[in-house]
């Protein structure tokens, strides 16, 4: 195992995330797959999120930057294909400071505490990310009840 899968598997346990009972799609480090989780479908270079097969599915993905190997509007479209089609949550370890929380806030990524990496991590989680609101229910605006009712 080389020294960033090491490095993935402690920021898997800073998270708290069980790696034995959770399928992986990891990009960036091949040799990932070699860990024990029970499903990893491990990439080291692709062009673009349309490298992905369509029916790949897994609860985490893992992408290890710089992603220098694509270009940048390829790298943000493959993080929101991996949080919009693949994955349910999508980690992105940052060891070199390519990216910025500016940059990925738009993208639904929240930075988070890893004390295991030099750098920074961020990760896409829905539960944490997609709050309810309160104003998005069906008693108020949303209710096609009212919509003849109440003029806007």
């Amino acid at each position: 195992m080389n020294e960033a899968a090491a490095m993935i598997l402690s920021v898997l346990d800073d998270l708290e995330i069980d790696r034995r009972k959770t399928s992986i799609v990891a990009i960036g480090n091949a040799e990932f797959g070699s860990s024990r989780p029970p499903t990893v479908h491990a990439y080291e270079l692709i062009s673009g999120p349309d490298d992905l097969p369509q029916s790949l599915k897994a609860e985490l993905g893992i992408v290890v930057a710089p992603l220098d190997f694509m270009p940048s509007s390829n790298a943000e479209q493959l993080l929101s294909r991996l949080r919009d089609v693949h994955c349910y949550r999508v980690l992105l370890l940052d060891t070199e400071g390519h990216w910025t929380p500016e940059a990925l806030r738009p993208l639904g990524y929240l930075e988070v505490e890893c004390p295991s990496v030099a750098g920074r991590c961020y990760l896409y989680d829905p539960e944490v990310f997609n709050q309810p609101r309160e104003w998005n229910n069906s008693s108020d605006w949303a209710n096609p009840e009212n919509f003849q009712k109440y003029r806007w």
